[in-house]
């Protein structure tokens, strides 16, 4: 080919590549306008008393909890919930995205077909981060999760009693983790200081449970466990929604620390973008396993003597090596990591 030919090939690439990012951020734009028409409705149904609530002191209430659990209940109970009380306790339980309490509850003697604690899971108080999650369908998914899925893993998730999702709201009633003594939860601190290698053994053993039980599966098998309504990469609204913000996220990166992503990784990474479906199709060839997909340590608890996992909001079928890519990156110090990684 000539270089005027070459030139013009070029050419009508980079004008298909705009084209391309234009649309897709126009179907972001819409996406968002979507949402943030159903978030003003729920607000609006808060006046009219027809909106699922995501305040704690309402939800905590027993009337309201008793109904949630009878109404939107996973598994049958040995028979109606009859909540008298809720007490919420001071047992922290940090989320960047949602609103977590464990309450204390009361029920008649001889009637108590709950625990005596329980975990709640509710929406951000902050608009901006429920709109931000309602775009990207991280609540949708793991609340689709926990009623349909989990109780199929041979790992332990924690209990659902109830799930609800009503609009832009949802809700999650599980196991409180804390009243289990053979359990440890993982705090900041632990994540800061890093796991040890055994402990980062246990991990991968989590993962080759989680990861082998699904590995054989038909495309068919698979969509019947879990559909790609609410996949991170494959969703009819993510796929657009997960490119975009792709895009939009390097030139935030590169202000914030200027020289530390090399000219060569940004040209990789732009690159990327740019072959977008090609990219899926390579990522997403089989054979794929379910994946946890925010699985860094904060993720799992001890469980006796094996590993649980918890916060499913990135649940996909996807392949196994990018859990375990994943948590190895973000779970080990770099120098830990460096001289441990190919032997993990």
């Amino acid at each position: 080919m000539s270089d005027a030919g070459k030139l013009h090939c070029d050419s009508l690439w980079s004008i298909a590549v705009y084209m391309m990012k234009a649309m897709n951020q126009l179907k972001l734009l819409l996406s968002a306008l979507k949402q943030w028409g159903l978030v003003v409705r729920d607000a609006a149904g808060d006046v009219t008393g027809s909106s699922f609530s995501f305040h704690p002191e309402v939800v905590a209430e027993s009337q309201y909890l008793s109904n949630i659990i009878n109404q939107h209940g996973v598994e049958p109970l040995a028979g109606p919930a009859r909540i008298s009380g809720v007490e919420q306790l001071g047992i922290p339980s940090v989320s960047s995205n949602c609103n977590n309490l464990v309450v204390r509850i009361e029920q008649p003697s001889g009637q108590q077909v709950l625990p005596d604690t329980l975990f709640i899971k509710l929406p951000s108080p902050s608009l901006v981060t429920r709109w931000f999650f309602n775009v990207i369908e991280s609540w949708k998914l793991e609340s689709y999760f926990f009623r349909h899925v989990a109780h199929t893993l041979p790992i332990r998730t924690p209990k659902a009693y109830a799930v609800v999702t009503q609009g832009t709201r949802f809700c999650l009633v599980q196991e409180n983790l804390h009243a289990d003594p053979s359990v440890e939860l993982f705090t900041n601190f632990d994540m800061l200081k890093g796991p040890s290698i055994e402990r980062v053994r246990q991990c991968l053993d989590t993962f080759a449970r989680m990861h082998c039980a699904h590995y054989d599966l038909t495309e068919a098998e698979r969509l019947a466990i879990l559909p790609l309504d609410h996949h991170p990469f494959f969703g009819k609204t993510m796929r657009v929604v997960s490119q975009s913000l792709n895009t939009l996220g390097l030139a935030p990166c590169l202000k914030k620390q200027p020289g530390v992503i090399s000219e060569r990784l940004i040209e990789v990474y732009k690159k990327t973008l740019e072959n977008w479906d090609l990219m899926l199709d390579y990522w997403f060839a089989g054979p794929l396993s379910l994946c946890h997909g925010d699985s860094h340590l904060g993720n799992f608890f001890v469980s006796g003597e094996e590993m649980g996992m918890l916060d499913f909001q990135a649940v996909h079928w996807g392949n196994g090596i990018r859990d375990v890519q994943y948590f190895l990156i973000d779970s080990l110090p770099a120098e830990v990591l460096a001289e441990h990684e190919q032997a993990l």
